[in-house]
């Protein structure tokens, strides 16, 4: 390959963009008829909107898949399908499952048949696997206390996940977010099943997580599907919703050079797109459910202060942080520029801001949001344990 070739293809995987690969479909058919029959993950929680959660499941073939709720006997008491227009899902190596009024703590586990050919009306089905007993917990809209734990940039490390759980315990926390560059870039599903499903199992199969964009989660071929594999309501990488006490808003805070930088080739718009988040950010900012909660974190990749002065940090603040000032906000959590920070009120911004650390081993850091209706504590923590930065809001 050429200097000049090599060059526009690393060019292109930024943008997002991909060239056709010549065999790609008989390499990937070849590959389907050797692999085994299984989950590669079994399920995962995502999207909880009020009283309703999705669980998504993604197996190694085509399936016919479905999700059984569980007594505590571990007998079936509901049987939940994916379905549109009045079609079951199938032929399908992923799957979500909504159950529009979940119980807070239920068991369950996902059931599927492999799909082995299509004859004229029919379809014929394999080997029918399930996978283990799971039991999910999830928290109720206004209970009286929430606790949440916030990743920035792992950027592939993939043990960091475990290990910056405080005190390896999963058992007093509500959900997590991502809160962006869990990736260098995306180039295809196994990307996001291996880099981040598989390692995050010890949570997402009991607990939610929200996979909140940042701007390597932006980049590779796959950065147009990435949305896919994830659950966001209305469909959109931004979102703002009460749980407990606090107002969470998440926003996605874009590339970080300008539009029109060549790595791009003319193909993003994400001054736009901000530009359409703070339309909407101001309309939530002055929501009914937003004055009813007692406390208010903002959670976005970029930083809007205390960074550098690149054209995504500017562009973030100008279009956000006046909101944000007008409406008074008690904290944004941030990451993207792998130097950890904390910063209380000061004469530039009204709110504390939160700067998560890199991926590297004594420069990781975790960020724990817990409230209740009388007060609000965040902590970001560092991975040999040290407190980096506090805030509590009696």
């Amino acid at each position: 390959m050429s200097i000049n070739r090599r060059k526009f293809i690393e060019a292109l995987t930024l943008a997002g963009i991909t060239l056709p690969s010549i065999g790609l479909a008989e390499e990937k058919k070849e590959l389907s008829d050797n692999e085994k029959f299984d989950f590669i993950v079994p399920a995962y929680l995502q999207n909880q909107i009020n009283k309703s959660i999705s669980i998504f499941s993604i197996l190694s073939k085509p399936a016919f898949a479905w999700l059984e709720i569980l007594d505590d006997n571990n007998e079936v008491i509901d049987k939940i399908y994916q379905s549109e227009d009045g079609m079951l899902e199938a032929n399908t190596d992923l799957f979500k499952f909504t159950i529009q009024e979940a119980p807070r703590v239920f068991k369950y586990r996902i059931v599927a048949k492999e799909v082995l050919k299509f004859e004229a009306y029919k379809i014929v089905y394999g080997q029918e696997i399930k996978t283990n007993i799971f039991s999910a917990k999830l928290a109720e809209k206004d209970q009286d206390k929430i606790r949440c734990l916030i990743y920035n940039d792992v950027h592939e490390a993939k043990d960091t996940y475990k290990e910056l759980v405080p005190s390896h315990n999963i058992e007093t926390y509500d959900f997590s977010i991502l809160n962006g560059d869990s990736f260098h870039y995306v180039t295809n599903q196994k990307d996001i099943t291996e880099k981040l499903l598989q390692p995050f199992s010890f949570f997402e199969t009991s607990r939610p997580f929200i996979m909140n964009r940042g701007n390597h989660e932006t980049r590779g071929s796959f950065s147009r599907l990435f949305k896919k594999l994830f659950g966001y309501p209305e469909n959109k990488f931004y979102q703002s919703f009460k749980l407990g006490p606090i107002y969470w808003i998440l926003l996605d805070s874009g590339e970080d050079k300008p539009d029109t930088h060549e790595v791009y080739g003319g193909t993003v718009d994400y001054d736009n797109y901000r530009k359409e988040q703070a339309i909407w950010l101001e309309k939530v900012l002055q929501s009914k459910e937003r004055k009813a909660s007692q406390h208010t974190v903002v959670v976005s990749h970029i930083p809007i202060f205390h960074s550098d002065d690149w054209h995504g940090t500017l562009h973030n603040r100008s279009s956000f942080h006046p909101l944000f000032q007008k409406y008074k906000i008690d904290a944004m959590i941030t990451g993207h520029t792998h130097k950890y920070g904390y910063y209380p009120p000061d004469k530039d911004h009204n709110y504390t801001i939160f700067i998560g650390g890199g991926p590297k081993v004594g420069e990781r850091t975790i960020i724990d949001v817990n409230g209740d209706k009388k007060s609000l504590d965040i902590k970001m923590i560092k991975d040999n344990g040290d407190v980096l930065g506090h805030l509590k809001k009696a």
